[in-house]
C-alpha cells in the first residue's frame, strides 16, 4: 500500500483503522488480559492456560493473520494517521484533548506490543522448555520493566476505551451528540475495566 495510495483513499483508511482496532484486536486484548490474570491464581493455572492456547491447530496462521498482520496494519495507518494529524489543545474542548491522547498513546503502545512480543511470544518459540510464568514473574520484579508494563498497560486500556468511542461515530453509530457523549463515557469505563484487570494480572506475577 503507497503512500499516495492511502493519501487519496484517506476517509476509508481511518475507517480500516478503526475496525481493526475492535476486530480483531480489542477482542485479542481483552483474551490476552484475561488469560493474564490468572497470574492471581498461580503459576498451575496460568501456565495450564498458556498451554492450551499454545495447542491451538495451526497457531502461526491464526497469529498471523488475526494479531500480527492486523496489529501492524492499525500500528503503521495509526502512525501515519498521526502524522497527518494536527490538534488545537489550547481549544479547551475535552474531545481536542481525548484526540490528542488517542495518538500519543498509540504510539506508545506500537512500541510497548512490540516489545512484549518480542520478550514473551518470540523467547518461547526460542525456548519452548521455558516457564511463562517464571519468565513474566523474572521482567516485572525489575521496576523499571514493571514501571514500563504499568504505562503500556494503561496507554493501551485508554486507547482501546477512547478508540470505541471513535469507532462508533466514525461509523455512524453514535451520530446525535447525546448519543456520542453516551458512547465516549461508556468507552472510557471499559478502558478503566481494561486497565484494572491488567493492574491485577501485573501484581499476580509480582507476588
Amino acid at each position: 500500500m503507497s503512500v499516495h495510495l492511502v493519501a487519496r483513499n484517506y476517509y476509508f483508511v481511518k475507517r480500516l483503522h478503526s475496525l481493526l482496532g475492535i476486530v480483531p484486536l480489542s477482542v485479542f486484548l481483552l483474551e490476552h488480559l484475561m488469560v493474564n490474570s490468572l497470574s492471581t491464581v498461580g503459576s498451575r493455572e496460568f501456565n495450564a492456560a498458556a498451554g492450551v492456547l499454545a495447542s491451538i491447530p495451526y497457531l502461526i496462521a491464526v497469529e498471523l493473520g488475526l494479531i500480527i498482520i492486523p496489529l501492524l496494519l492499525h500500528g503503521l495507518l495509526g502512525l501515519w494517521i498521526v502524522y497527518q494529524g494536527s490538534v488545537e489543545t489550547r481549544v479547551p474542548y475535552l474531545r481536542n484533548w481525548l484526540y490528542l491522547l488517542q495518538r500519543g498513546t498509540g504510539v506508545i503502545v506500537f512500541i510497548f506490543v512490540l516489545y512484549h512480543l518480542y520478550a514473551t511470544r518470540f523467547q518461547h518459540l526460542l525456548h519452548p522448555e521455558q516457564d511463562l510464568y517464571a519468565l513474566m514473574a523474572g521482567y516485572v520484579a525489575n521496576p523499571l520493566l514493571f514501571a514500563f508494563y504499568l504505562v503500556g498497560v494503561a496507554c493501551a486500556s485508554f486507547h482501546l476505551g477512547n478508540g470505541l468511542f471513535n469507532f462508533t461515530y466514525k461509523w455512524g453509530i453514535a451520530v446525535s451528540e447525546s448519543a456520542q457523549t453516551w458512547a465516549m463515557v461508556i468507552g472510557l469505563l471499559i478502558g478503566v475495566l481494561f486497565f484494572a484487570i491488567g493492574l491485577g494480572a501485573l501484581l499476580g506475577f509480582v507476588a
